[in-house]
């Protein structure tokens, strides 16, 4: 199963130096996590396991428009891109969206990359529930030893 976490950063006056910083521990947090499920088994209904993760500062009074994204199962998609015309296919794939904002926002931009790599992984620990929204179709995946296998490698970062 291939572990993936898509940011979206919307802040427009984020310097370079922090918004590389973001990038740097996202990727380093999803690589490490990939690492450690590469040769676990949960079944053949998720091949793909992403969150899309906001990390946003938005004035007040719009914050509505990054409303969290529910959790989806795609058992098969076939999809052409806008921009390039390319088809591409989603298989198996669970996502669903989580958000880093206001005060966690400022801390998980502005600290060291230990601790926002622990500001991520506590988010990501607590978007675990969303696996209890899986549709009854998804019957080949072991969640409760996935669930159990993301708190063991993600209570480390912590």
């Amino acid at each position: 199963m291939k572990f993936n976490i898509s940011l979206r950063l919307f802040d427009i006056s984020i310097s370079d130096t922090a918004r590389k910083h973001t990038e740097k521990v996202v990727s380093e947090l999803r690589d490490s996590i990939n690492a450690s499920l590469e040769k676990q088994d949960y079944g053949n209904s998720i091949l793909e396991y992403e969150i899309i993760l906001y990390v946003i500062n938005m004035p007040k009074g719009y914050e509505h428009l990054y409303t969290d994204f529910k959790p989806k199962y795609m058992e098969r998609k076939l999809l052409t891109s806008k921009l390039t015309g390319e088809k591409y296919e989603i298989n198996k794939c669970f996502n669903y969206s989580i958000k880093i904002e206001g005060e966690l926002y400022s801390k998980f931009i502005s600290s060291v990359a230990r601790d926002s790599k622990r500001i991520l992984a506590s988010e990501i620990l607590k978007s675990l529930s969303y696996l209890d929204a899986l549709p009854k179709k998804v019957n080949d995946f072991d969640k409760e030893r996935f669930r159990a296998d993301m708190e063991r490698f993600l209570d480390k970062e912590i």
